[in-house]
């Protein structure tokens, strides 16, 4: 569950300041609503609902099991989707180093260990 204090590839900082990633939770939530209204989608259109049996719970207990297995993949492509609303792509960035502009907000006293 731990996140690298840089990217391996280009040496970007990913944790920029102390709670960058509390953000997360909103893009892990619009995940998890997407995987949930796709599975109803699929069960709904493969197996059916009806109200004269168990059908709908057991698509709840499925979505349920599916969305906590997927949670460690789904936390991580969260934080991978937020840092790429804050940080610019950088085309050249083999040639190119980081600027201070770009690790400007970084206090290493405060960076989690």
């Amino acid at each position: 569950m731990a996140m690298p204090k840089t990217c391996a590839v280009c040496g970007q900082p990913t944790e920029k300041e102390p709670g960058f990633y509390y953000g997360t939770g909103y893009v892990s939530y619009a995940l998890g609503v997407a995987i949930s209204v796709s599975t109803f989608i699929a069960w709904f259109v493969l197996i059916g609902m009806s109200v004269h049996d168990n059908r709908f719970f057991y698509w709840m207990i499925t979505n349920a099991v599916l969305l906590v297995v997927t949670q460690p993949w789904m936390m991580r492509i969260s934080r991978s989707i937020w840092i790429s609303w804050f940080v610019k792509y950088e085309p050249n960035w083999e040639k190119t180093p980081l600027n201070k502009r770009e690790l400007e907000r970084i206090i290493p006293e405060q960076q989690m260990s």
